[in-house]
């Protein structure tokens, strides 16, 4: 059988595949070497080039490069021998000479691409390249009586081969029971061949086939990685999530290894920063484990056919120097098929840069927060549970957390700042007797209207975020000017004894009152307690900005009979990073 290699491909289809992978993983790349045999060749390059393609294949045996999109199966046949194309609206191929640049119609290639080539040595030639590597990605098209093909690439661990049977186990269309072909072919002025192989021809990384098939499907071998294109934190992210799909047909143990490198970045990223856990497992056991030297970064023993693994991976970036911002680090994450048949390898980078705000102000969970809750069940005096109320009562608390991790409870705060010298904005949070200055720009201000006490900020009795929760506890006096029940206009009852007749003197004396319902003038002991649901970012490095829980407002010494607690639904979101607070 002999075929032909035709058209050229539009340049903005590889420069717009190109894009998503340059743009941020630039810096973490890795070295492919390829073997090319003596005359035509079909070879499968798993990376992206960051370097023009004049300095790619300046030492490589060749005048020409065909490179075969995989994109193009949307619009057309994979391969064929008539090229019997109808309806295409794009072709697969793009070509670059090395003699003749004008003519080329393609400056950079996307991973994952197939390059056709004629090795003008003669001799068995070992060639490299250098790039950003991605997932593989393989689309399948329907062999028919035009004798359409698939080129499929194989993707393997480093010194291994397999035979294509193995390789491609769990395929759901009937590839094993075909033949396999390969490109061969002497005469660099003719079309390439395409030759059968035995059935016990064994491909290495890197090598290409032509496969029949009788199902059109995106198979990219026994492992699915997403994203194709790495891991990325940006410049403010801290967790980000890698899922492997096992395709195959059987059960494999699966792990993903990390490896760092000072030069896939401007500055080193150690592997104590990042932090990585099981998403399955963080349910119900939040735990995150730091990477340790020498160790994989995390391995699954057993991963049935069809599921899927979701690993989280976090970042602590504190460890990078303050001030500096944009600059880049990275890693490469390898997964492997620890002792599955298929012997598959996928590289993907890691990437991100820094921020520039400094450790102090990214420290979790320093800052402003404000619960929004909503009332909607009580418990009465000796009830033991929780009774559904005909209304719901919302509210909310502001909630500063210092750099010492204290906590207080806000009656207000405002966010104020003057302009610097520069011309931006310097600002600070206000609360207690604090006066804002006059001249300051107020950003924000937030007051928890129904907050009843004269103490402005209520300092927290024990607690983190970390933990169960938290409880603020104040008293309300029954002649303060907060009390919700003092009734200055009432002619009759306000600061008497129980007899209505005589003044009560100050306290919370017993002794003064008498019947079933105490009067306005005793005190009332309010507690507020914050539980808070351990969601998995407790970590102090994770800039978690929202919690759920619960919030219980408990009242002692309203009535007679016990205290009254209401509870309700909380959600508690932070709105600043600063941990410094101005209180008087």
């Amino acid at each position: 059988m002999r075929v032909k290699i035709r058209g050229a491909y539009a340049r903005s289809v590889f420069a717009v595949a190109c894009a998503a992978m340059w743009t941020v993983h630039a810096e973490v790349t890795v070295t492919q070497t390829l073997t090319l045999n003596s005359g035509w060749n079909a070879v499968y390059v798993e990376v992206s080039p960051t370097a023009p393609l004049t300095e790619v294949f300046a030492d490589w045996p060749v005048k020409s490069v065909g490179f075969y999109d995989p994109a193009s199966f949307l619009a057309t046949r994979q391969f064929s021998q008539t090229w019997d194309s109808l309806g295409v609206s794009m072709k697969p191929i793009a070509m670059w000479h090395r003699d003749y640049p004008e003519a080329s119609r393609v400056e950079r290639i996307p991973a994952g691409s197939v390059c056709l080539v004629y090795n003008t040595n003669g001799t068995r030639t070992v060639v490299s390249v250098m790039g950003v590597p991605a997932a593989p990605r393989m689309t399948w098209h329907v062999t028919d009586t035009n004798e359409v093909y698939n080129f499929v690439g194989f993707s393997l661990q480093a010194g291994a081969s397999i035979l294509p049977r193995d390789y491609l186990k769990g395929f759901d269309g009937n590839v094993l029971n075909g033949s396999f072909f390969k490109f061969g072919g002497s005469n660099p002025d003719a079309a390439p061949q395409v030759m059968a192989i035995y059935q016990t021809t064994k491909v290495s990384d890197g090598d290409v086939l032509l496969i029949a098939s009788d199902r059109q499907s995106d198979w990219s071998g026994a492992l699915y990685v997403s994203p194709m294109t790495g891991l990325d934190f940006g410049s403010d992210q801290s967790q980000v999530t890698l899922s492997v799909r096992n395709d195959g047909e059987d059960g494999r143990t699966v792990a993903v290894d990390m490896v760092c490198d000072p030069a896939y970045g401007e500055i080193s990223l150690p592997r104590a920063a990042v932090h990585v856990r099981d998403a399955a497992v963080a349910l119900t056991n939040a735990a995150w484990t730091a990477l340790s030297d020498g160790e994989s970064a995390v391995a699954r023993k057993w991963l049935a056919a069809g599921e899927t693994w979701r690993i989280e991976f976090g970042l602590d970036r504190t460890v990078f120097d303050t001030g500096a911002r944009g600059r880049k680090f990275g890693a490469l994450l390898r997964v492997t098929d620890v002792d599955g048949a298929s012997k598959m390898r996928v590289d993907v980078p890691l990437a991100g840069e820094t921020s520039g705000e400094s450790a102090t102000s990214r420290t979790w969970p320093g800052g402003l927060w404000v619960a929004d809750v909503a009332f909607n069940r009580i418990v009465a005096p000796g009830s033991p549970a929780e009774t559904e109320t005909g209304g719901t009562a919302k509210l909310r608390l502001p909630v500063h957390v210092d750099a010492t991790g204290k906590l207080r409870l806000l009656q207000r705060v405002v966010s104020a700042g003057e302009v610097a010298t520069d011309g931006t904005y310097a600002y600070r949070l206000y609360a207690g007797t604090a006066t804002v200055p006059t001249t300051a720009n107020v950003a924000m201000r937030i007051s928890a209207v129904c907050l009843p006490t004269e103490l402005p900020v209520v300092e927290s009795t024990g607690g983190t975020f970390s933990t169960n929760g938290v409880t603020f506890a104040f008293a309300v006096a029954g002649d303060g000017a907060t009390s919700l029940l003092r009734h200055p206009l009432h002619p009759q009852h306000d600061g008497l004894r129980w007899d209505f007749k005589t003044p009560a003197p100050s306290g919370d004396e017993f002794s003064n009152y008498k019947g079933d319902v105490k009067p306005e003038t005793f005190s009332v002991q309010n507690e507020i307690n914050l539980m808070f649901s351990l969601n998995g970012g407790e970590a102090p490095w994770n800039s978690e900005q929202t919690k759920s829980g619960t919030c219980r407002w408990k009242l002692t010494n309203l009535m007679r009979q016990g205290p009254i607690t209401l509870v309700g639904d909380m959600t508690i979101k932070r709105v600043s990073t600063q941990t410094e607070i101005i209180l008087q």
